[in-house]
């Protein structure tokens, strides 16, 4: 698949990812939910969330596959623009789902967020100060109190500090694509010993660069 495809396929993927961790809140059931999955949900979800938009901007990059070629253009940099176009595209999308899922934290679902955060916060706080007291030399203890502020839904000022975030993370899974690009372009051109387009290429290119005669 092109860029575009490719870029819009995974990008669906890490959308899908980044609304049920930033979410998790209307699924997850406090009563049910054990104290420890909740504090796990809570320490690791948002890292987890991260790490999963970085691999699958990466994971586009590697799959891509260009479908426009210039004769004229070394393959080795139409492989790194169509990498780094594919990353992007991820990236893109899941900033614009984030800022979207922020605004509907800090109004629709801030009364569900703080109901959600004022049930979890004693149960973690009870988890988390049993297992410190289980430890050598135990942490301080952590009191309900600070996790429900941990856990209060963000404000409407908060978006601006999404958007620089947005910026951030589009110029880093695109400068990662582009990484991934470059590396594809050396490992080909070491196998195939030339800088031509391969063979599958158009049937309407030759690998001169030259178009074929009708």
């Amino acid at each position: 698949m092109g860029p575009l495809r490719t870029g819009f396929f995974y990008g669906i993927l890490a959308v899908l990812a980044t609304v049920a961790i930033n979410l998790r809140f209307l699924y997850l059931d406090p009563a049910a939910t054990p104290a420890w999955l909740l504090s796990v949900c809570e320490t690791f979800l948002p890292l987890l969330g991260a790490a999963v938009q970085i691999f699958l901007g990466i994971l586009a990059a590697i799959r891509v596959r260009p479908n426009r070629l210039d004769p004229d253009v070394p393959y080795r940099s139409i492989l790194l623009r169509d990498c780094a176009m594919a990353a992007t595209i991820v990236a893109v999308m899941v900033g614009t789902t984030l800022l979207l899922t922020t605004a509907l934290q800090a109004t629709v679902f801030a009364d569900g967020m703080r109901g959600y955060a004022s049930e979890v916060s004693p149960k973690i706080a009870s988890y988390v100060n049993d297992y410190g007291k289980a430890l050598h030399n135990p942490p301080p203890e952590t009191s309900a109190a600070e996790i429900e502020k941990n856990l209060q839904p963000p404000t409407l000022q908060y978006l601006g500090r999404s958007i620089s975030n947005f910026v951030l993370r589009a110029l880093l899974i695109g400068v990662l694509g582009a990484v991934v690009g470059l590396i594809r372009g050396w490992s080909w051109q070491r196998r195939d010993g030339s800088d031509a387009e391969p063979s599958t290429a158009s049937p309407d290119v030759s690998r001169t660069g030259g178009t074929r005669d009708s």
